[in-house]
């Protein structure tokens, strides 16, 4: 979007979403959810890795606790709310202009990490944070990734991925 034509002026950065990794010696193969050719991008380009919880509410009715009989014959119904957090992993490399990201919640973990994947969301994301910063040992990890390698409380959440994107993207 741009700044004309009446929106809001809200613009992402160029980012391409990952759907699924291969590890190799000194690459990472790259596929991604358009379905286009995969990228081999050198273990030496990967200049940092970033990750973040982005918040996400959900609405949906709820029987109420205590009903009244008016209430009963209306079907009036409570709304509920449930607050849940996806993760999400970007990887930049040198050279390339946009910054790619997965979605934690929705990537293959067993593709990318073969029989090394568990059953477990925690140990899958720090296992994929561990190869892809042993492959790159070079790049930058923020904070997110640090913690999550460390087993520590995550940094504060981000309410958007706009707003997360905006932030890797500086």
């Amino acid at each position: 979007m741009s700044a004309h034509g009446g929106d809001f002026g809200v613009a992402l950065p160029a980012n391409a979403r990952i759907a699924m990794l291969e590890f190799g010696n000194y690459e990472l193969r790259i596929w991604f959810d358009d379905g286009g050719t995969q990228r081999i991008v050198p273990a030496s380009t990967i200049t940092a890795l970033h990750g973040a919880s982005i918040r996400r509410e959900a609405r949906h009715p709820a029987p109420l606790e205590a009903p009244t009989l008016a209430e009963r014959m209306r079907s009036v119904e409570a709304v509920a709310i449930n607050e849940e957090f996806q993760h999400v992993i970007v990887v930049r490399a040198s050279g390339v202009g946009e910054f790619w990201y997965l979605v934690a919640d929705t990537f293959n973990f067993r593709k990318a990490l073969g029989s090394e994947a568990s059953l477990l969301f925690d140990q899958n994301m720090r296992l994929l944070l561990r190869k892809l910063t042993s492959i790159a040992p070079q790049a930058v990890a923020d904070s997110f990734v640090t913690a999550m390698l460390e087993n520590v409380p995550l940094p504060p959440p981000f309410d958007s991925y706009l707003e997360f994107f905006r932030t890797v993207s500086r």
